[in-house]
């Protein structure tokens, strides 16, 4: 009887939990006695759209950028401000599969025409010449796309040697130099260079490639890549230098998800890519945002308005302290969570993608006594922040949707979340504040 008792109890149990990770209803659990690493804010990259007095620069600071790749022109024309406002690496594009020579691009599809590559040497020199002159520190980043050239990189020996020559040049004329590359457009492409350049002897220093996929598959590839480093004998930092897809770049809930898979990556760097801007007809055709000083789009095509995507990377930046475990019971749900120390403040950044589910989202943060900031007869404030999907549009503020004292119990806190829709963002600060910003 006691056997069939504890068969009946064991299936039970077994049916909950079934229907818990089969639920549609969405539940995020924190787990604050998992510390995975101090917050590097590694997936706070640019590219290009920025100008030397646009957008101002109260517009920049509170995202408090860590990384930021263009061209030469770019790089230089902005490599002081953006220093200021924190930047400390700077990747530097020497060719791309056009020519600008105000902005020092070398169309690369013209290496070596003719068997002649004097040009191109000639263009790393003079750029080398200009970063030794002002002291920059660069990564170089010798090609962008390459892949896109009119005979890919990987089928290209003119291409190949272009590589090869202009490594050996910065190498010769910087020897601490960090060669960046190949920079492809998608990481299935990357592993064929990477083979030829090390049997080279012109291996990257910091491997990098660009995805746009979705958020789900970032660990992947970045786990791929690790594994083909180590058995090859190598180790390299990993930068994804153009990230967030043309198709997908307005969507808040997909941003929220890039960015916090790349942050749990541990990656270098990640970097915002720039795409065609739906809102913006002030040319014959649609204004792309690289030609811009939007942030690559993150502001409206007035040039000041903040579309959702900015309030999501300035919850980003403001997320401090230690990276601690996050577990969502959805593939479309995405989370990443930072606790602060010693005020006991967690920070949340949360999104959605693609998630169809009707129901309401759950947040359980576990192990938090002790941790999350508490006195005597007093209990921690949460402020809920919907940060909706408006597609390109701009969003002044995040709307609150929480706003109050949170009671705590020995072991855990949970709360649902009003108003998490199919591609939406969140941010939330349980801490000792009294109440939600009046305004961001």
């Amino acid at each position: 009887m006691v056997r069939r008792l504890v068969l009946i109890c064991l299936s039970t149990v077994g049916l909950w939990m079934l229907q818990i990770v089969g639920s549609q209803a969405g539940t995020i659990v924190v787990d604050l006695s998992v510390e995975q690493g101090p917050m590097n804010h590694r997936a706070n990259g640019y590219l290009v759209s920025i100008e030397p007095t646009e957008p101002p620069t109260s517009l920049i600071a509170p995202l408090k950028p860590t990384s930021f790749r263009g061209n030469a022109g770019y790089i230089f024309n902005n490599y002081d401000r953006l220093a200021q406002v924190g930047v400390t690496e700077f990747q530097l594009t020497l060719g791309l599969v056009f020519h600008h020579l105000a902005l020092q691009i070398f169309d690369i599809n013209q290496i070596g025409l003719d068997g002649n590559y004097t040009p191109w040497l000639a263009h790393v020199d003079r750029v080398i010449d200009q970063v030794l002159a002002r002291r920059l520190h660069v990564l170089w980043d010798i090609y962008n796309e390459p892949d896109l050239a009119a005979l890919p990189l990987n089928d290209n020996a003119r291409l190949k040697e272009g590589w090869r020559l202009a490594y050996r040049r910065i190498k010769e004329r910087i020897p601490a130099a960090q060669i960046v590359g190949p920079s492809v457009s998608r990481y299935r492409l990357l592993k064929p260079f990477l083979e030829w350049s090390q049997s080279q002897d012109v291996f990257p220093d910091v491997v990098a490639y660009h995805e746009y996929g979705d958020p789900g598959g970032v660990l992947g590839y970045v786990d791929d890549l690790r594994s083909y480093l180590r058995a090859q004998g190598l180790a390299r930092p990993i930068s994804v230098n153009e990230i967030l897809g043309q198709e997908s770049w307005t969507i808040a809930g997909y941003t929220a998800g890039v960015i916090a898979a790349y942050e749990r990556a541990d990656i270098l760097s990640a970097m915002r890519a720039c795409w065609p801007d739906p809102q913006d007809m002030s040319r014959s055709s649609v204004e792309n945002t690289c030609d811009n000083p939007t942030l690559d789009g993150l502001l409206y095509v007035d040039r000041r308005s903040k579309r959702p995507g900015w309030h999501i990377y300035q919850t980003y930046a403001d997320m401090r302290g230690v990276r601690v475990s996050t577990m969502t019971d959805s593939p479309t749900l995405h989370a990443l969570a930072a606790l602060e120390q010693p005020s006991g403040t967690l920070r949340l950044l949360l999104g959605k993608y693609q998630d169809s589910s009707t129901e309401e989202t759950r947040v359980v943060i576990r192990n938090s006594h002790g941790r999350v900031w508490s006195a005597s007869n007093e209990i921690p404030h949460l402020c809920a922040e919907r940060i909706p999907d408006v597609g390109s549009a701009p969003l002044e503020k995040p709307v609150v949707t929480i706003d109050q004292s949170l009671p705590v119990s020995e072991h855990e806190i949970s709360f649902l979340l009003p108003e998490f829709y199919h591609s939406d963002a969140y941010r939330i600060v349980l801490g000792p504040s009294t109440s939600c910003p009046e305004h961001r």
